[in-house]
């Protein structure tokens, strides 16, 4: 009986004149035994241990690239985040002309990743939040006191948003330490809570070096944090959400570090696949990313796949949140429900301090436009 084998999709762009069939074969070879073919022992060729080229199609014509479908059997990667981003895009990231543009794994490997702990039924019940957009905001900027980060917590959780988190730059530096922080901004969030009667959600930025990274983690949940923020390219694909799901924690992705993945249309991964699909599939119960329109370059249909990504059928896998960030404001909210629907976290930063000075009344503000947008939406339909 043949191993199971899990697929991926590679859009090559040749870089020479060789057949294509050249170049499948080196990725191929590159990403499992890597060595020349006719050192590759006969034993190894029939295990099925080599990658496999299983279909290639020409792309619409001026295109010069080709979509080159390739398994991997499954058991080489072992359900390991380190091994299977090493096999699917590894050495051949190195080389140019390869994008990544579909990723199928086995349902036995989707079981064992896992997929979002929460999910967006779950965070949804958490918060007894239903029927329209979750709003959420950074606290934000970097070089705060303590206190005033904490004032803008409360205030933005009297306001009624559903998810603050700490802007990405908040780490452990000496002018407002993780821990004074975390105790400090959750307990400002609890007391609005009490207050209030609703559930804001505290998601702190979890970095630093390894040995620090744990305890940070312990500490939140110690603490009653509803989740963590984690970049996973900053501290390793696999440790935060490996702690966070140790520690019942949901987790919110940030793409720092990601971009040099997405600026060349020839090479790395479309946003949808390692955003999307891959941080999903890893544990992501919402996952942030530059909607188009704000600071930074994707397109709407890069944000579309993104959104689908997150939550299309994928075996076990639960759905998760697209968090359309980057730049928005509270006037792009009707465009931000009409692309993304109710199933979708929008992350409002700089601009609502911008709104105003009191957080408060910038939440409040925030919280209706979802409203109001929401309302036309079901009016219209």
């Amino acid at each position: 009986m043949s191993a199971p084998r899990f697929h991926i999709i590679y859009r090559i762009t040749p870089d020479d004149s060789r057949p294509i069939e050249a170049h499948a074969k080196d990725i191929c070879l590159e990403e499992t035994v890597e060595i020349p073919g006719d050192c590759v022992p006969p034993a190894i060729w029939e295990a099925g241990i080599v990658g496999q080229v299983e279909a290639i199609s020409p792309c619409p014509a001026p295109s010069p690239a080709f979509d080159v479908a390739i398994s991997y059997r499954a058991d080489i990667v072992n359900d390991s985040i380190p091994n299977l981003l090493n096999v699917v895009f590894g050495n051949i990231s190195i080389r140019r002309g390869i994008k990544i543009i579909d990723i199928r794994l086995t349902a036995d490997q989707l079981r064992a990743f896992g997929g979002p702990r929460f999910g967006i039924a779950g965070l949804r019940e958490r918060l007894g939040a239903y029927g329209r957009p979750l709003a959420a905001t950074a606290i934000k900027p970097l070089g705060l006191s303590v206190q005033e980060l904490a004032r803008l917590a409360a205030g933005y959780a009297l306001g009624g948003l559903d998810v603050i988190k700490d802007d990405h730059g908040l780490m452990d530096q000496p002018f407002h330490p993780f821990k004074e922080r975390v105790a400090r901004l959750q307990e400002a969030i609890r007391n609005a809570n009490a207050k209030t009667g609703r559930k804001t959600l505290y998601f702190p930025m979890v970095s630093g070096r390894f040995d620090q990274i744990e305890d940070q983690m312990a500490f939140a949940a110690a603490e009653g944090c509803a989740g963590a923020l984690i970049a996973p390219l900053l501290i390793g694909p696999d440790t935060g959400f490996h702690l966070a799901r140790k520690y019942g924690l949901a987790v919110m992705t940030h793409p720092s570090f990601t971009g040099t993945h997405f600026h060349d249309p020839e090479h790395g991964m479309t946003p949808a696949m390692l955003l999307g699909r891959l941080f999903r599939i890893f544990g992501a119960d919402i996952s942030v990313f530059p909607n188009a329109g704000g600071r930074f370059t994707f397109t709407p249909k890069e944000c579309r796949d993104l959104a689908i990504a997150m939550q299309e059928p994928l075996g076990d896998v639960r759905p998760g949140f697209p968090s359309p960030a980057g730049g928005m404001s509270i006037e792009r909210i009707d465009s931000m429900v009409a692309g993304f629907g109710h199933d979708a976290v929008f992350l409002i930063g700089g601009a609502l301090m911008r709104h105003s000075p009191e957080p408060e009344a910038g939440a409040r503000a925030f919280i209706t436009g979802i409203e109001k947008a929401v309302s036309a939406r079901k009016a219209a339909e």
